[in-house]
């Protein structure tokens, strides 16, 4: 990738001095940024660009180069590319339109840049891209006008998916005291994905902050493994959700593990910081160009006392605390008051006699052992608060990393003193306390993760259980049989039951079995047995048995013990396009998906994510002993979770699987399932 961020020669494909060229755009960018390498355009016709000379072939160009820029229609792509290859470039940005993202039938144009890239070893971007910028180095190859006048350097790098995000942040970073340093547009991901780039930039020094916007993902579980190997934040948008299919689904865990809530567990597993949009994406490079919080106990500086409320409920609302003050602070703030208004914190500064001094109550309050960070909101109108608060940007500024922890500046003015303070203090400033809290509250989260293990565990494997399913080749749902067989052979207790084709059978077993029991179905037409009489449950003897079995409609008819009275939870997996195998757990039984008391990781998980899946459901109370009710057997859970993940791994012809309910007893009983259901493809 090195190449696409430091050429030393650049040729531009698709250029004529026509004012509407998009290409000699590209150009133009390179001058206007400083390259200091070597441009060469490529167009139809002979001529001049500026001081170039405009060549109608790649190869009148006697120089080695290191990187091309395709932006010719598409049609005429993959002979351009041919050309390259011939030239011996291997590193191929296309910006062209008009492939896959137009229309399903220009694949074949694909397939043909494919091929030329593998067979010469290529490396190409696009095609359907805005190409890269890497302001470092002056390398700006979008096909839109830029200024480095309103483009602020730093150390935020940025992968997209879409050209529009890509030009938005080039566009709007420098406005919200974003600084810069590369962005990747990879259009339509033929050769280079989000996964390349994101081991590129992982390893790139001047790289602190990672973005990404995508709309899918390419490989999650490679995603989730490159997070784990990297200390900076990153930052994602992932748009396109998709809600769960409206139709009745065959499991429950289909229904509730829908694909964007997959998504968002598989993130936060990895440390990935997601947000929800772009403007939270923003926020989040703001607050991640400032020191780290450590801790949620916050100094709250206002400058009215209804900014000090509403920063109070934000506070809460994203799990910070005021901090205990000391009363060497107050004293310090008191001694600058004209003493109106009563000093507490959150900390109303309105009656500040001289707007010079918030530079000092800043250091002040970072020097407090019990403050983790300081959040200051200014609203002014006048030149002279225009000047202290210019002032104030510049010691936070100065101040933050001298104490190693954040001050998030939240300003209200008019506009021209906006945008002047913006580029006078080159400090992010949040307009709202609400937006500001909630991205320094990902802060505290990256915080939280650093240290700790993410993505998944390993687990014991139980391949040689794969007997199971030797015979079960075709696709569908697994019989009763072979579901409780297999989750056996995994370490989980199953109720006794028995299988019989006729009601003096069906007696018989429910006699031997112990009465009471249950009757159930084995129809794999029937999704949810409660729904169409499939289920009869605490039969006690063989005359309620009779009166069942001539309700219940089956071929075979499923005779099971009563399990024991517990908390019905369910566990369930299924396995994700993206993800891989996932695992489900939560409050079970017949209102499983009307409580919807549940939560995703991604398989395999080990014991202490086990655990904290348990510990995170809202009902998790009820496992640990409510209203005088003896506290459940969940070590044996946690052991149930993680086996049941690994039957996922060991298994991927396992598409779906529930068990629903799972009975969790008290403590030192263990755990029976009681309904077992298993998809196979």
């Amino acid at each position: 990738m090195k190449k696409f961020f430091y050429p030393e020669s650049i040729v531009v494909f698709g250029v004529s001095p026509t004012d509407n060229n998009l290409a000699r755009i590209i150009v133009d960018n390179l001058d206007r940024f400083q390259f200091s390498g070597k441009v060469f355009p490529v167009g139809t016709k002979k001529g001049e660009l500026g001081r170039r000379r405009v060549f109608t072939s790649v190869h009148e160009i006697d120089e080695t180069l290191d990187l091309a820029v395709i932006l010719v229609p598409g049609r005429f792509v993959p002979e351009t590319l041919m050309a390259c290859a011939k030239k011996g470039i291997r590193h191929v940005i296309i910006e062209s339109g008009g492939f896959t993202e137009l229309d399903v039938s220009n694949k074949a144009l694909e397939d043909q840049i494919q091929a030329i890239s593998e067979q010469h070893t290529m490396q190409v971007i696009g095609p359907n891209c805005f190409g890269v910028i890497n302001l470092e180095a002056g390398v700006v190859l979008p096909f839109f006008v830029l200024n480095p006048g309103y483009m602020k350097k730093g150390s935020v790098s940025l992968v997209s998916q879409s050209g529009g995000i890509f030009y938005d942040t080039s566009m709007l970073a420098s406005c919200e005291g974003v600084g810069l340093n590369k962005l990747i547009s990879i259009g339509n991901k033929l050769l280079t994905d989000e996964i390349v780039c994101l081991e590129y930039l992982i390893n790139d020094k001047k790289t602190a902050i990672i973005g990404l916007y995508l709309e899918n993902f390419i490989n999650g579980r490679r995603l989730m493994d490159l997070a784990a190997q990297t200390t900076k934040p990153i930052v994602c948008l992932k748009a396109n959700r998709s809600p769960a299919a409206e139709e009745v689904a065959r499991f429950h865990t289909t229904a509730l593990a829908g694909d964007d809530r997959i998504a968002d567990a598989a993130l936060g597993q990895a440390g990935i910081h997601r947000v929800q949009n772009f403007r939270e994406m923003m926020d989040a490079f703001k607050v991640f160009s400032l020191p780290i919080i450590k801790g949620n106990r916050l100094a709250l500086i206002t400058r009215s006392g209804g900014h000090g409320v509403l920063s109070g409920d934000a506070t809460h609302r994203y799990g910070f605390v005021p901090a205990s003050l000391s009363e060497s602070f107050f004293d310090l703030v008191k001694s600058k008051k004209i003493n109106v208004i009563r000093t507490t914190n959150p900390v109303d500064v309105g009656d500040v006699y001289s707007l010079n001094v918030y530079g000092e109550i800043f250091e002040k309050a970072l020097q407090e052992e019990n403050v983790d960070g300081v959040i200051f909101v200014a609203t002014f109108s006048s030149e002279t608060d225009s000047v202290a608060v210019e002032k104030a940007l510049k010691d936070a500024a100065r101040l933050t990393p001298i104490y190693g922890k954040p001050i998030v500046f939240c300003m209200v003015t008019n506009k021209d003193r906006w945008f002047h303070l913006k580029e006078a203090a080159d400090f992010p400033v949040f307009t709202d306390v609400d937006d500001a809290l909630k991205a320094l509250a990902l802060s505290r989260e990256h915080w939280n993760n650093l240290g700790k293990p993410t993505h998944t565990g390993k687990t014991m494997s139980f391949l040689r259980h794969k007997k199971v399913l030797k015979n079960m080749n075709a696709p569908g749902l697994l019989d009763s049989t072979h579901s409780f067989s297999l989750v056996q052979e995994y370490g989980i207790a199953v109720a006794e039951y028995s299988l019989a084709t006729t009601h003096s059978e069906a007696m018989e077993s429910a006699r031997k079995i112990g009465y009471p029991v249950a009757l159930k179905t084995t129809s794999p037409s029937v999704l949810h047995k409660t729904e169409h009489n499939g289920v009869f449950l605490n039969i006690k003897n063989d005359r309620e048995l009779s009166k069942a079995l001539g309700k219940i409609k089956t071929d075979t008819y499923f005779i099971q013990k009563m399990a024991p009275a517990g908390t019905e939870v369910i566990v369930g997996g299924k396995r994700d396009r993206e993800f891989g195998p996932v695992i489900l757990f939560g409050l079970g039984g017949i209102f499983v998906e009307v409580f919807q008391d549940t939560l995703i990781r991604v398989a395999p998980v080990d014991l202490v994510t086990a655990a904290q899946m348990i510990d995170s459901i809202n009902g998790s109370r009820l496992l640990k002993g409510f209203r005088g009710s003896k506290p459940s057997d969940i070590e044996v859970l946690a052991h149930v979770l993680v086996n049941i993940s690994t039957l996922l791994m060991d298994h991927p012809e396992i598409t779906d699987l529930d068990i629903n309910p799972l009975i969790v007893l008290e403590k030192g009983r263990g755990c029976i399932a009681v309904d077992v259901k298993i998809q196979i493809s």
